[in-house]
């Protein structure tokens, strides 16, 4: 499965609106065929990982990283073609949220009296397709807030210098991201005081282009090329982007707008950047806005993990609002 997981992961950036998914079929003599699933392409990973088979899949395991489909889309339904080819069993590290699918691809396999386990690692999986759960499961994309800050949570000096505060690692990890999403979101000050271009620099392919927002409810902003100027509020533009079929938003804007989205509940994951440099001062905090007024109101995170990037530190975390 881990095998199958690390074939996904070569989907990064090519499976939006579609979920990442690797397939690998094991039989009597080991691998004997390998997928992945692109949006482009259309052929789903379990299909690719059967054209490579052959025969050799009759009697044998696949290990899929998300259930096989049982519905007709784009393509005929996986879990019928791995039926159709023989094969013995089915390992499956997640069901699929897609509510066209959820559970009976699952039903349709063992109803053909193939052993099905569901659930091996499943939080990786899981973990890998954040976006396509949420994107399916509560009709909105996935919404990640990028901070690069010092040790006291300074984003610039109180003259507004800025460039750079993290390192060159943090920035080419930052950059990841950005090719990990499908749009990212600036707020209209940032975007006149920087200047910034917003793009995905990793020179990777991608399925579409990066899409680059700047919301500008006071209406500041008259000519940005290349950029799509949305003046509504953030439910708005959570809408917006989900008409356009965008499964992950980046956010990375001033500290009011930052607080103002995590407020607003469209914030799922923090990845904060963390230099260790000390501005002091009373200005320009990484997150600002209004703030909360007692401790009982602030947001929790949830499955915070921290590693070092260059002489930085990422800490990543998911905000948990069932408190």
């Amino acid at each position: 499965m881990r095998r199958a997981l690390q074939l996904a992961e070569r989907c990064t950036g090519l499976t939006s609106p579609g979920a990442m998914v690797g397939a690998l079929i094991v039989g009597e003599r080991g691998t004997a065929g390998r997928g992945f699933y692109t949006y482009n392409d259309v052929v789903h990973a379990e299909i690719r990982a059967l054209e490579e088979a052959g025969d050799a899949a009759r009697g044998a395991t696949v290990y899929t990283t998300l259930e096989p489909c049982s519905h007709q889309g784009r393509t005929g339904p996986c879990a019928r073609a791995l039926i159709e080819a023989g094969v013995k069993r089915v390992v499956t590290a997640m069901t699929d949220p897609n509510p066209a699918v959820n559970g009976a691809g699952i039903a349709m396999l063992r109803g053909a009296g193939i052993e099905v386990e569901v659930g091996v690692l499943e939080g990786e999986a899981r973990r890998l397709n954040e976006a396509f759960i949420t994107y399916k499961t509560r009709g909105r994309p996935f919404g990640i807030l990028k901070l690069a800050m010092t040790l006291d949570g300074k984003i610039a000096t109180r003259y507004g210098e800025s460039q750079w505060i993290t390192s060159e690692s943090s920035r080419a990890a930052a950059q990841d991201l950005r090719h990990r999403v499908d749009a990212v979101v600036t707020g209209s000050g940032t975007f006149l005081k920087d200047n910034p271009a917003l793009t995905d620099r990793t020179t990777k392919p991608r399925r579409r282009p990066l899409l680059r927002v700047i919301l500008d409810r006071r209406g500041r902003v008259d000519n940005a090329p290349g950029f799509l100027v949305f003046r509504g509020d953030l439910s708005g533009l959570n809408e917006e982007l989900y008409g356009r079929e965008i499964q992950s938003v980046l956010f990375e804007c001033g500290p009011d707008l930052a607080f103002n989205a995590l407020r607003a509940g469209i914030i799922d994951k923090i990845v904060a950047f963390i230099a260790p440099k000390v501005l002091g001062g009373r200005e320009v905090p990484a997150i600002g806005g209004e703030g909360f007024d007692r401790l009982a109101e602030a947001l929790p995170m949830a499955d915070v993990t921290a590693m070092t990037v260059g002489p930085d530190v990422m800490i990543t975390g998911y905000v948990h609002r069932n408190h």
